[in-house]
């Protein structure tokens, strides 16, 4: 079975939203602590799936 490449601009598009919900975090902090640990969890999910992306696209390119 063919193992299909994640497209470069989704892992882009997954960089910016990281860096966004980073700075709803920061933005909201002072305001709303349930809100700000919501931005947090959701800019860790987002970078972690980028940085997947990355690690996966490189195995599927050396294999």
């Amino acid at each position: 079975m063919k193992k299909v490449k994640i497209h470069p601009l989704i892992i882009v598009a997954l960089f910016i939203n990281t860096l966004a919900n980073g700075l709803s975090a920061y933005r909201h902090y002072d305001d709303n602590r349930s809100g700000a640990i919501f931005f947090i969890v959701l800019c860790f999910f987002t970078l972690t799936l980028a940085v997947y992306g990355i690690f996966r696209n490189r195995k599927i390119n050396e294999g």
